[in-house]
């Protein structure tokens, strides 16, 4: 190579470089200009931290420099690549928002950090700069600055764009999480118990619960450690971006984990306590709440990570409206339902463990959803009906009466004579006067004069509300008026047609005598009356 050529070359460098630094110094006339010559000297291939300084406005140089050292590495901190390229090249720009010659990087994740034009030229605000003194000491807190002072700098062998002491930081750092984990977790285990127990005092479901909280919460302490301690290294920014990132989607998802196992924690305590409760009001709408705050919480955790992405929230929600008539149009059938549900929670139909009927669907009710009422029928199936059919169909609630009733036609023979037909009316009376479970509103009448019989109606009702105990007393009952009926000799009928025939001499007469006198029915109805006194008093 000719000798002029590498003087050339050599002038160049040495003098090329310097006045690119010096234009870049000096000509700060856009927000482009300024992160441009702020980055650039911080970067190893011009680092030169005193024309950094130039894009802050400040009489004290070395806190000019200190402050473009600090903002770079909370950008680098927290993970936050800046988007050069995207930043306008315009001396005149105006924020939409403010109506003013300014400009933010990072309107979503780092507001407090923006460049104004001051006399013709743009620079970090100076408002800005105890914020950025405050962002670094919490993205390097604990002496972290003093570390950041020794770690090695551009003289080390790379691998990959990446520093070996930096290869062997991220072992360390990954080595002591794993045993911190470990500590933690036997630390605070006994702690989020002792807690629970004080707070929530003792049931059975509290263990496993606790742990999954303790769990998580040393998960969360790693991951945060993990994020300063990989922030220290001062790894390459396109990989710390996506380290950072995944950092900070962890720990959102972590806090949101762990919100949800506090939550669980209190609604299974809640749950201990309405299990105690008359009302089954409170058992149906604990699940909703379940699941709503579980929605919530779901949501807020997208919603935080979406920002943490650079999207804008605000007009995907706006998306979403627009979008939302067609979601309803082509999502009808889980909207009824869902509104079916509002209307089962306000109208309060049923509760859960209440017997319903609908349509030819019956069964008990077992848990009330957003979309559908699961019912247990009887052969112990489970059938979910959707909640929009349940608000419009006509609902028998069988859980929500005060009595079971107890309702049956008594039919005897047309032979009967009238003093038997009182005396057993009064012996059903007496029945279900002297039975303990039967209310006082009860109707026992002779009813009418039947196509074959004589027809009674006996019309009680139990004081119960256990399905076995309401079919062990009518069974009961119905015992007790035939027995009844044996001891005075009455004689049930059914549908007949009476042939008489012609009575041989000395043959017995097939229809009953009813012999019996006034003073001896009485008699028989004390005796029978005495007895059911008796049983119920073994009983």
């Amino acid at each position: 190579m000719p000798a002029i050529i590498r003087v050339a070359i050599f002038l160049f460098l040495l003098f090329g470089t310097q006045t690119f630094g010096q234009r870049l110094q000096s000509n700060l006339e856009s927000p482009y200009q300024c992160v441009t010559n702020h980055l650039t000297h911080l970067n190893p291939k011009h680092y030169d931290p005193n024309l950094s300084a130039a894009s802050f406005l400040h009489e004290d140089s070395v806190f000019r420099v200190e402050l473009a050292i600090r903002l770079k590495r909370v950008f680098d901190g927290k993970g936050l690549y800046v988007p050069v390229n995207k930043i306008p090249d315009n001396s005149d720009f105006v924020d939409s928002l403010t109506g003013q010659h300014r400009y933010t990087i990072f309107p979503e994740r780092l507001p407090e950090i923006y460049l104004e034009r001051i006399n013709q030229s743009w620079y970090y605000s100076p408002s800005c700069y105890p914020d950025i003194m405050r962002l670094y000491k919490e993205v390097y807190p604990l002496g972290a600055d003093l570390l950041l002072r020794y770690l090695p700098r551009f003289n080390d062998r790379k691998l990959m764009g990446i520093f070996l002491w930096q290869y062997m930081g991220i072992l360390f750092v990954l080595l002591l999480s794993i045993i911190l984990f470990y500590l933690l977790n036997i630390v605070l285990n006994p702690i989020i118990k002792w807690i629970s127990e004080l707070s929530f005092k003792r049931h059975l479901e509290l263990p496993s619960r606790y742990k999954k909280a303790s769990r998580v919460l040393s998960l969360l302490l790693i991951t945060a450690f993990l994020k300063y301690g990989f922030a220290l290294l001062q790894l390459p920014i396109r990989f710390s971006v996506w380290l950072i990132t995944g950092l900070d989607i962890t720990v959102i998802a972590l806090w949101s984990l762990l919100v949800y196992r506090i939550f669980d924690i209190i609604m299974s305590f809640v749950g201990q306590v309405v299990k105690g409760t008359r009302s089954k009001m409170d058992d149906q709408i604990l699940p909703i709440i379940h699941q709503a705050v579980k929605l919530m919480i779901i949501v807020a955790a997208i919603i935080k990570i979406l920002i943490l992405l650079d999207i804008n929230v605000t007009a995907l929600i706006a998306g979403i409206s627009i979008g939302g008539l067609a979601l309803a149009l082509a999502a009808q059938d889980t909207l009824r339902n869902f509104i079916g549900s509002l209307l089962i929670f306000i109208d309060k139909p049923f509760q859960v463990e209440d017997w319903i009927e609908i349509d030819d669907m019956a069964g008990t009710v077992i848990e009330v959803g957003f979309r559908s009422t699961r019912i247990q029928q009887l052969d112990t199936s489970i059938i979910s009906i959707p909640n929009g059919i349940i608000s419009n169909k006509a609902l028998t609630n069988k859980g929500l009466r005060v009595y079971r009733l107890f309702q049956t036609t008594l039919g005897l023979s047309y032979d009967t004579p009238r003093s038997y037909l009182q005396t057993y009316l009064e012996g059903l009376r007496t029945i279900a006067e002297l039975h303990p479970k039967i209310a006082d509103n009860r109707y026992i009448y002779l009813q009418s004069l039947g196509s074959s019989s004589i027809d009674i109606l006996f019309r009680v009702f139990i004081n119960t509300h256990i399905y076995q105990e309401e079919l062990q007393i009518k069974e009961e009952l119905t015992f007790q008026m035939i027995e009844l009926a044996e001891e005075l000799g009455v004689r049930f009928a059914f549908p007949t047609q009476t042939i008489y025939i012609e009575q041989f001499p000395g043959q017995k007469d097939i229809l009953s005598d009813y012999s019996l006198t006034p003073e001896e029915l009485e008699e028989t109805l004390k005796s029978f009356k005495n007895n059911v006194i008796t049983k119920y008093e073994k009983s």
